[in-house]
């Protein structure tokens, strides 16, 4: 496989993700990523659209094995920490939302860079 626009715009989903967590570590007076509420909704925003709206095709999803796993498990993590962010107003909720979430993108970057190329057969 190699890195498509849609590897591209999850980058960017990424690094703002890192922007906004850095912004709210730093006390920064930033409009809406100065709460932890706030912040946590942005990433969580962020993750939904990098991670879901760009994953890859339904039939990637029948293949079995421990990338799936893990990654399943760690977008659960995410949303999990998510939800309880948004409620508790948690910091730690945040920060563990904030490294799944760039964990999930690192995963998923590396895989589509390092698999090889699908061949398509013409019919």
């Amino acid at each position: 496989m190699r890195l498509t626009w849609k590897d591209a715009l999850a980058t960017v989903a990424a690094g703002v993700n890192v922007a906004v967590y850095v912004a709210f570590t730093q006390g920064a007076d930033v409009p809406i990523v100065d709460s932890v509420r706030g912040a946590t909704g942005t990433i969580l925003l962020l993750g939904l659209v990098g991670g879901c709206m760009l994953s890859a095709a339904p039939e990637e999803y029948e293949r079995k094995g421990s990338y799936m796993a893990v990654a399943s498990a760690l977008g659960g993590i995410a949303l999990l920490a998510g939800v309880v962010g948004l409620i508790a107003a948690s910091e730690l909720a945040l920060a563990v939302l904030f490294y799944a979430t760039i964990a999930l993108w690192l995963m998923a970057t590396v895989r589509h860079a390092l698999a090889p190329a699908k061949t398509e057969v013409l019919r």
